[in-house]
């Protein structure tokens, strides 16, 4: 859902005396919104993939959510939106390995904004499913595994349905704008708290993510896909990677896309269905990495080739597994 959000921030406004009457009158704020906001919502929200999280496995992404298909209506009674969306992801989990799924919903949200001096802060509270969300696995890794099957975090079903689209969903979130780029952050956050960065931004650099994400054995991470407007741009990369190192590719969004959802299916794991344009490897410890790219979309793709901790036939290795933990910064700015 992070997106969504993303769309929801409306300009900054630079004459106090204005920014005031703004936060003090709630009829003009959802005027506002409704106004110039909502239609943002979907262009926006189509444009890049939302990390998924569950609280139980801590802070870092298990898996992303890339929407396809995305409507609003506005409800000016109701003073409230509703956002049906549908798309694919993934999520590595424990004993089941990679499962990709289907999912479809309907939300109602009510936002609110305010504006500072500094950021544009964009709320959505969570005010009920419309109608509840539509989920079907379409692979599991793990061939002894299915819905009912029990895991350290609850059984399959609960953790995909439950856990990463009904809880996290109804956390309600916070966007932050600024001028280098939009922040995310489930709950609310009041200013002048701000969602934390994993690193400084670059001089002139926008800010196109910045999270933390978990890399199993023999899985990826597709991280995007990013947007570039400028033919003297080039995408960055600043991470930290702790436990076991990583490769990485950088592919246009038309080979990425036929490359994940191959992934996403539970094919075996092979190389990129087109060209590479980048490439590399990714020890532990720092990084800074600079593309410059054409003018395109694009998908940085991370792999952690370590050995999966169960054979094929779903039995568990008799070895720990190595895990890639990684903190990254993802800008673009001119080359």
């Amino acid at each position: 859902m992070v997106l969504l959000l993303l769309a929801l921030a409306v300009s900054g406004v630079g004459c106090p005396c204005v920014r005031g009457a703004v936060n003090a009158s709630p009829e003009l704020r959802w005027w506002l919104f409704s106004n110039f906001g909502a239609s943002k919502i979907c262009p926006e929200m189509l444009k890049r993939g939302v990390p998924l999280k569950l609280q139980a496995m801590g802070n870092a992404s298990v898996g992303r959510f890339f929407p396809t298909q995305c409507h609003v209506q506005v409800d000016d009674a109701r003073k409230a939106i509703v956002m049906s969306a549908a798309g694919t992801g993934y999520a590595t989990l424990p004993f089941t390995r990679r499962v990709g799924f289907y999912v479809g919903m309907s939300v109602e949200y009510l936002p609110d904004f305010r504006l500072e001096s500094d950021a544009t802060y964009v709320w959505g509270k969570f005010s009920r499913f419309v109608a509840q969300p539509d989920m079907r696995i379409v692979g599991v890794e793990n061939p002894v595994v299915n819905l009912a099957t029990r895991t350290p975090v609850g059984d399959v079903a609960t953790i995909i349905g439950n856990g990463i689209v009904a809880s996290e969903i109804g956390r309600g979130f916070t966007v932050v704008r600024q001028d280098d780029g939009d922040d995310f952050a489930l709950g609310h956050l009041e200013p002048p708290q701000k969602p934390p960065r994993q690193f400084k931004s670059g001089e002139d650099h926008v800010v196109l993510a910045s999270d933390l994400s978990t890399v199993h054995g023999n899985s990826r991470e597709y991280l995007g896909p990013f947007e570039i407007t400028g033919g003297s741009s080039a995408l960055f990369f600043h991470g930290r990677v702790d436990g076991a190192p990583l490769v990485f590719a950088i592919v246009e969004r038309s080979v990425g896309e036929a490359w994940r959802r191959s992934y996403e299916s539970v094919q075996p794991m092979g190389p990129p269905p087109g060209p590479i344009i980048g490439q590399g490897t990714l020890a532990p410890g720092e990084a800074n990495l600079r593309f410059p790219v054409p003018a395109g979309t694009y998908y940085l793709v991370l792999e952690n080739q370590a050995p999966a901790p169960f054979a094929p036939l779903g039995m568990p290795l008799p070895v720990p597994e190595q895990i890639a933990y990684v903190s990254y910064s993802i800008e673009v700015g001119d080359r």
